[in-house]
C-alpha cells in the first residue's frame, strides 16, 4: 500500500508522528498485537504523549482511517474513475466497464488490508461512515451520473434504470470478485480472470443495454 504522508494536514507535528508510527506498527504486527508503547517508541515520543491526542489505541486507528480517506480518496479512488468514465465515452461500453473493473481490482487489492479495516470500523463509527460517504460515495455517484446521462443520450443504456442501480450492480460485482480472489482463492479459484471479467460484463451489459431490449 502507498505510504500515507500526513504532512499536508493541519494537525500538530507530534500527532502526525504518532499516526505515521502507528501505521508502521499496525502493518508489522497487526492492530490487536500492537501496543501504544511500541507506537510511542516508533514515533520518538513518550507513551503519555499519545493519550493527549488519542484516548485509546482504537482512536489512533480511527484517526488513521479518517485521514487516509480525506487524503487519498481524490487521488486514488476518484481521479481514475473520472478519467475512465468521462474521457472514454466514445469507447464501447464493454471496454469502458472492463477498464473500470481492472482499475478497481488493482486498487482494492493494493489496499485490501486497510479497506477491510475501514469497512469493519465503519459499522461502529458514524464519523468514519460520514468520511466514506463524503469522500468516496458522493463523489463517485456524481461522476457516474454524468456518465449515465451521456450514455442514455447516446442510446447506449436504458433510461429507466437509474445511475444508482447501475453503479451498485457494477461495484457489487467487483467487490464480490475481490472477495473471491482475496478471501476464497483456495476454494473458488479463478484460472482465467480476463474471461471471468468478460462474462461478468456481459451479464451487466445485457441488463442495462438499450439495444438488447425487445
Amino acid at each position: 500500500m502507498e505510504k500515507i504522508d500526513f504532512s499536508g494536514f493541519d494537525i500538530p507535528e507530534k500527532e502526525k508522528k504518532i499516526l505515521e508510527a502507528a501505521i508502521n506498527v499496525f502493518s508489522e504486527k497487526g492492530f490487536s498485537a500492537a501496543t501504544t508503547n511500541e507506537i510511542a517508541k516508533n514515533a520518538g515520543v513518550a507513551e503519555g504523549t499519545i493519550f493527549r491526542y488519542f484516548k485509546t489505541k482504537k482512536d489512533i486507528l480511527r484517526g488513521i482511517l479518517i485521514h487516509t480517506l480525506n487524503m487519498f480518496s481524490e487521488k486514488i479512488v476518484i481521479a481514475n474513475v473520472e478519467k475512465l468514465l468521462l474521457e472514454s465515452e466514445d469507447k464501447d461500453i464493454r471496454v469502458i466497464l472492463k477498464e473500470i473493473v481492472y482499475d478497481r481490482i488493482k486498487l482494492l487489492e493494493s489496499i485490501f488490508p486497510m479497506a477491510r479495516i475501514i469497512i469493519t470500523e465503519a459499522m461502529y463509527h458514524e464519523d468514519l461512515r460520514e468520511a466514506i460517504y463524503k469522500n468516496i460515495i458522493e463523489k463517485a455517484l456524481e461522476i457516474f451520473k454524468l456518465f449515465h446521462k451521456k450514455m442514455v443520450d447516446k442510446g447506449v443504456i436504458r433510461k429507466d434504470i437509474g445511475p444508482e442501480v447501475i453503479l451498485r450492480c457494477v461495484m457489487g460485482n467487483i467487490m464480490m470478485l475481490i472477495a473471491q480472489r482475496m478471501l476464497y482463492r483456495d476454494k473458488l479459484d479463478i484460472p482465467d480472470l480476463d474471461t471471468e471479467i468478460d462474462k461478468m460484463i456481459d451479464v451487466i451489459v445485457l441488463g442495462i443495454s438499450e439495444q438488447r431490449r425487445e
